[in-house]
């Protein structure tokens, strides 16, 4: 084992760098720090071991962080995760959803399951982008982006995008975003066909009776 230092972090993208006592740098990814309280920061004092990754060089593994550096002030903490305050995108969207979401059960081609399930997984979804923005206020370890996309996709979205817009929180991020637009689009389409009678109802009907029944 080796001693040094985490001298470049990158935390959006999970990598950074280590400097070990002999001036050697060695790149790190997430995945091979133990977990800790708080997130990686740049004057992390840390062991590891030297080993060849899949590219043919050396790079920091089993990295132990033996002592945090000072505690960030939390404008540093938050740089990187706020957006602008003016209203966006997301809003007017949501909208546009909830009215599609009213307009197919007003005329009955939308089944009441899948509001609930819009509802119910919009809750769990909101409280989730909450919990994380604290958790990155914090500086501790973070809900998957993974995690957040796939609430949004199954049927969270509408808790999603309020979250996002409501919070600050995931809306700078270009390859985020990208995908939030495109299961946005998805949902659209959905919903649209639906409320406009273009989707049948009848196998979605008991798909979502189904979901219905796993949730209680």
């Amino acid at each position: 084992m080796q001693r040094g230092k985490l001298v470049q972090w990158n935390d959006a993208r999970g990598f950074g760098f280590v400097e070990a006592a002999d001036g050697a740098r060695y790149f790190v990814h997430i995945s091979s720090i133990g977990r800790i309280a708080t997130r990686p920061r740049e004057g992390d004092a840390v062991t590891f071991l030297a080993r060849k990754g899949k590219d043919g060089r050396f790079e920091a593994q089993s990295v132990t962080i033996l002592g945090a550096s000072p505690k960030s002030t939390p404008q540093q903490l938050r740089r990187g995760t706020e957006a602008p305050t003016q209203i966006g995108w997301r809003l007017p969207l949501a909208g546009t959803m909830a009215i599609l979401l009213l307009v197919g059960l007003a005329l009955g081609r939308l089944p009441w399951q899948l509001a609930l399930a819009y509802v119910a997984m919009g809750l769990i979804a909101f409280v989730a982008y909450g919990r994380d923005k604290r958790l990155a206020e914090s500086g501790r370890w973070r809900i998957s982006e993974a995690t957040l996309l796939g609430l949004d996709f199954c049927f969270g979205l509408l808790g999603g995008l309020l979250g996002q817009q409501l919070f600050r929180h995931k809306t700078r991020k270009r390859g985020y975003v990208a995908t939030t637009v495109l299961i946005s689009a998805v949902h659209l389409l959905w919903l649209g066909g639906l409320a406009l009678g273009f989707i049948g109802t009848g196998e979605i009907s008991d798909l979502l009776a189904d979901f219905t029944r796993a949730l209680s």
